[in-house]
């Protein structure tokens, strides 16, 4: 089965916003609970050959699928809410080559900062992507792709690290001392106990959608449905690393929610509920092995480049500074390789031929490169 890449252009189409496109939207796996093994099995399988194959990556290209999924898992997300920002905008604004996005819409230049959204967009929107909402989604990004890169990061560890993922998505009215609602700092230890081995009973994927179930009903109705579910889709990733069963890759949820207008959102309380989580495992994972394709491909572009320069280019390390980070420019590439701006804009216009870069932003100026 061949999915949407999370990146390239032919994606684009799908990603249209909802301002560009009424399309109809396909409707969310809703298959009975008594035909769990069979979505299991499909999750299973593409998240084992996502985390595999990255694994077998070289490092640049590790790094880079571990930053674009997570952007992309943000993106996801907002599409969610019906808010359509396309991952590479996510991009620029974490990098701050852009800036706001209601500034831009009084200024009546939308486009500027959210280039990638808006490129195939019949009208500009009346209204603009809320700065506060992009910037929660950048925040589930970092903390997404602190998981995906790091081993020891566990925001179950205490009541401090959970209070504070928890803070960055949404939950800033709990203090860091009682992160789980209704729960002391006291008793978070005997909490995270009992929450763990009321889940953990299951295979890793099983355990993580419980996982977000039980933390949704913790949080009951303190909290608004799009940060709860955010927060519960996070203590799944969580889940799912604790349990060794992802070493180079985030879990991929949200993303697969792109570019669905419509898409029925999830209901972490219906009996249907890992049903239709693992089938959303499975599509974003899919597009993940989408993304590994093409960062392998520019990156064996980008070797064959470097050996024709030998040893006199910097073709090379500049490629692999653009294969790990989503997006670059002259100025930063010429200060991470020691370089001068024009020279660092000569090796990006030779990756442009090799078909390893291209631009972004579609602007004469200040201008941001991709893979």
């Amino acid at each position: 089965m061949t999915s949407e890449p999370l990146w390239d252009e032919e994606a684009e189409e799908a990603d249209r916003p909802p301002w560009a496109s009424r399309a109809a939207a396909l409707p969310a796996a809703a298959l009975p609970a008594k035909a769990l093994l069979r979505p299991l099995a499909e999750a299973e399988d593409a998240l084992s050959r996502l985390d595999a194959l990255a694994g077998a990556a070289e490092p640049a290209v590790q790094a880079g699928l571990a930053a674009r999924m997570a952007l992309a898992e943000a993106a996801g997300w907002l599409a969610v809410a019906d808010i359509w920002v396309h991952p590479r905008d996510l991009a620029l604004r974490e990098a701050r080559l852009t800036g706001s996005t209601t500034a831009a819409l009084l200024g009546e230049r939308l486009s500027a900062v959210l280039p990638a959204t808006l490129q195939k967009a019949e009208a500009v929107p009346a209204e603009a992507p809320g700065d506060a909402a992009i910037e929660q989604a950048l925040a589930l990004a970092r903390l997404l792709r602190r998981l995906a890169v790091l081993q020891t990061v566990d925001p179950l560890d205490s009541a401090e690290s959970l209070g504070s993922a928890l803070g960055a998505l949404g939950a800033a009215q709990w203090p860091a001392v009682s992160a789980v609602p209704g729960v002391s700092a006291p008793d978070f230890g005997q909490w995270r106990s009992r929450f763990l081995q009321a889940v953990e009973d299951a295979p890793a994927l099983l355990a993580a959608a419980r996982g977000a179930s039980a933390w949704a009903r913790q949080a009951g109705e303190a909290e608004p449905a799009r940060p709860a579910a955010v927060q519960a889709l996070l203590v799944a990733a969580v889940l799912a690393k604790r349990r060794g069963r992802l070493r180079h890759v985030l879990l991929p949820f949200w993303c697969a929610f792109t570019g669905r207008m419509a898409r029925q959102r999830p209901r972490l309380q219906d009996p249907d509920w890992p049903v239709v989580f693992l089938s959303e495992v499975a599509e974003a994972a899919r597009r993940g092995l989408s993304e590994l394709d093409r960062l392998n491909a520019a990156a064996a572009r980008a070797a064959a480049l470097a050996a024709s320069e030998r040893r006199h280019g910097q073709s090379g390390k500049a490629a692999e500074i653009a294969l790990r980070q989503p997006v670059v420019t002259a100025a930063g590439l010429a200060q991470q390789l020691g370089a001068t701006p024009q020279g660092a804009l000569l090796i990006i216009k030779r990756l442009i031929a090799a078909g390893v870069l291209r631009e972004a932003t579609g602007r004469a100026s200040f201008r941001a490169f991709v893979v």
